[in-house]
């Protein structure tokens, strides 16, 4: 059995992953996270009334996309497999039809594989995500989605959203490997 990923990820996929973070991150600053009129910064700088904790949703479904790309299989990671592969899809075409340009694969070096506790505490996280999901309004649940697919577009790159996924997958097999008593 295979326990590393072997899906790659294109320049067209990063870039999709990194347009929806831009999106969320952009709406979030014009308007302080709260869905609400825009809010501009008091005196013409600072933070406003952005709200880092509307952030949440997003940053930590971003954190399942990029911890779910890199399992090797089952349900988990063949629907991120799906995900990154019609993200590289769309994302080629795209570039290549709005700049002419080329979309290499950006799939980093040296993929990190989860550990069977790891991949526990991926089913877990799964879970809880899910029953967010499943609760929230609408707008939560387009985050959580939004969040869900950068994350899988950005896990396995070769930049610095890939070295993020590294460190994610560690600590994702540090802290199931504890939990569920796994010792390799």
């Amino acid at each position: 059995m295979n326990s590393v990923t072997t899906a790659t990820v294109s320049l067209g996929a990063v870039t999709i992953g990194l347009g929806i973070l831009a999106w969320h991150l952009t709406k979030w600053w014009r308007t302080g996270g709260g869905g609400g009129p825009k809010v501009g910064p008091p005196g013409g700088g600072g933070g406003g009334g952005r709200d880092p904790k509307v952030l949440i949703p997003l940053l930590s479904s971003m954190a399942l996309g990029m911890i779910a790309v890199t399992a090797a299989g089952g349900l988990i990671g063949t629907a991120a497999g799906f995900v990154l592969d019609t993200g590289s899809l769309i994302g080629n075409w795209s570039l290549t039809a709005a700049t002419g340009t080329a979309t290499p694969e950006v799939t980093r070096s040296g993929l990190k594989a989860l550990t069977p506790g790891g991949c526990a505490l991926l089913c877990i996280y799964f879970v809880i995500l899910t029953a967010m999901w499943k609760s929230g309004a609408k707008i939560l649940k387009g985050k959580i989605a939004a969040g869900v697919t950068a994350g899988v577009m950005l896990g396995l790159s070769a930049g610095f959203s890939g070295m993020a996924s590294v460190a994610l997958v560690t600590m994702t097999n540090t802290i199931g490997d504890k939990i569920t008593g796994v010792v390799l």
